[in-house]
């Protein structure tokens, strides 16, 4: 079970940091249909944590939230460090991330 943490406001440091926990025991990261599965799953909890309520109603995402976003994808997906997913975030964002040492 790996965990999303991002904060709500990157330039207040004493805001606290607002976290989900994203579950994957029942996928196989080997495959590419489990890091999409797993991907998705981090994408909607990143938006859970980053986006203000205001902006779920509309269709453009303020730009501090999509900053938001992108960082706690990143941060998640280094965590997990598992090959397929990385190789998945890659291929979708066009990013590049350090993998966590294991």
């Amino acid at each position: 079970m790996g965990s999303l943490s991002a904060c709500t406001d990157a330039a207040a440091a004493e805001q606290e940091v607002v976290t989900r926990r994203v579950g994957y025991a029942d996928l196989d990261l080997t495959r590419d249909a489990g890091a999409a599965a797993l991907y998705s799953r981090i994408h909607f909890a990143a938006r859970q944590v980053c986006e203000p309520v205001s902006a779920t109603w509309t269709w453009r995402v303020p730009e501090p939230a999509r900053r938001c976003i992108e960082a706690a994808i990143t941060r998640a997906v280094a965590d997990v460090n598992a090959p397929a997913l990385t190789g998945y975030y890659l291929a979708k964002t066009g990013q590049t991330i350090d993998l966590a040492e294991k």
